[in-house]
């Protein structure tokens, strides 16, 4: 790794980093065994940055890192949690929920520590309660390390935000999908320009670069059909060099195995693999997807409805172009009470919603192409 780009954060980490909100399940809940086995691989094999949040798995997240980890030795691993900013109602709330994180987290300190996905509506949170003051004075104290924040919103919003203080780090939705489409290339450029080192959430973009329709899969495997489609959405986010380390959610040993393949003597895309990422990007505009990446901020509907559940059962059948799986998926394993019809266009989910999407529009829409494939 070319340490010039993160020399500010004085840290050794590898590349690949492990990103905390989906680990496998069972029964609702963290499957606590297999997530720790994917843990202990991970640091067995080098892999040892863990980013979890405040609200990942409903909370689970945290706590299930503090039990496992306590395995290993403090120095050994690199930690990162999240302020959740849309809790904070008074100023004294930051250190209740900071204080509440270190010990679910079972740590004294964290090595980075963000500002949890900021707009323009939490940043005038963040301004109102003095919390970059807060976040500024446990890093004098020693426990943070490095602090930062996460984004999703508009990049003049982005530029000024970035100017008002000082930043050891920035962590942006950066993917090749992104780039062009949700011009994720100008919150990179910002952070390039601030000398302010860039790290990188939804690299695979919730799964939606992990596989395709066949128009768009074939580019990938007539060029080299050894790799998978996971690979080469993550070496085209390795191979901008203003990137320190790039997350991905992984939810088992396959998926584990073959990033920690991608980042085994990584090589940057040549010019032959960027042509085939360009002919990818083309095949799944005519796709058109709902943006949604699973974070289930939106969730939980007051009216019942599934919204992500719903949103990857449409995307899956636009990349698929299965219509039988699609109608089966959503009339008979989603409840009646759980499908799009059931939104009332409150819009409440869209005020949570970091890729800002519409919606109640999105599911009126999915609820009647559902209703066709029946």
């Amino acid at each position: 790794m070319d340490r010039k780009f993160i020399e500010s954060l004085d840290v050794n980490f590898p590349k690949l980093g492990f990103g905390c909100m989906r680990f496998p399940v069972k029964d609702g809940k963290i499957d606590f065994n297999q997530a720790r086995e994917l843990i202990r691989h991970a640091m067995d094999n080098g892999l040892n940055y863990f980013d979890t949040a405040y609200n990942y798995h409903s909370g689970e997240s945290q706590e299930f890192l503090g039990k496992v980890l306590k395995e290993f030795k403090r120095e050994n691993y690199y930690l990162t949690n999240k302020l959740p900013v849309w809790k904070i109602k008074e100023e004294k709330d930051a250190e209740e929920l900071f204080n509440e994180q270190l010990e679910k987290c079972n740590t004294e300190y964290f090595d980075f520590y963000l500002l949890h996905s900021l707009n323009k509506n939490t940043i005038e949170t963040v301004e109102k309660f003095n919390l970059y003051n807060f976040i500024k004075k446990k890093k004098d104290e020693g426990k943070i390390k490095n602090i930062g924040f996460s984004y999703h919103d508009s990049n003049d919003i982005l530029e000024k935000f970035v100017s008002s203080h000082k930043w050891d780090f920035v962590q942006l939705q950066i993917n090749y999908w992104d780039w062009t489409e949700y011009d994720a290339k100008g919150a990179y450029e910002i952070l390039e320009k601030h000398n302010i080192p860039c790290f990188v959430m939804e690299p695979v973009r919730g799964g939606f670069l992990a596989s395709f329709a066949p128009s768009a899969m074939k580019h990938i495997k007539s060029y080299n059909s050894e790799k998978s489609a996971a690979s080469w959405a993550l070496r085209w986010v390795a191979s901008l060099p203003n990137v320190a380390i790039i997350l991905s959610g992984m939810s088992n040993m396959e998926q584990l195995e073959d990033n920690m393949n991608t980042f085994t003597d990584l090589k940057t895309l040549n010019d032959e693999e960027y042509n085939v990422i360009d002919k990818v990007v083309e095949e799944l505009r005519k796709i058109k997807p709902v943006p949604c990446t699973g974070c289930r901020y939106c969730m939980d509907c007051s009216f019942g409805v599934d919204i992500p559940g719903i949103f990857e059962i449409y995307n899956d059948y636009k990349k698929s172009e299965n219509k039988d799986i699609a109608a089966r998926s959503y009339f008979l394993f989603t409840s009646e009470e759980a499908r799009a019809d059931k939104c009332q266009k409150c819009g409440e989910c869209m005020t949570k919603c970091p890729q800002q999407i519409n919606i109640p529009e999105e599911l009126e829409k999915i609820h009647e192409e559902m209703l066709k494939l029946k």
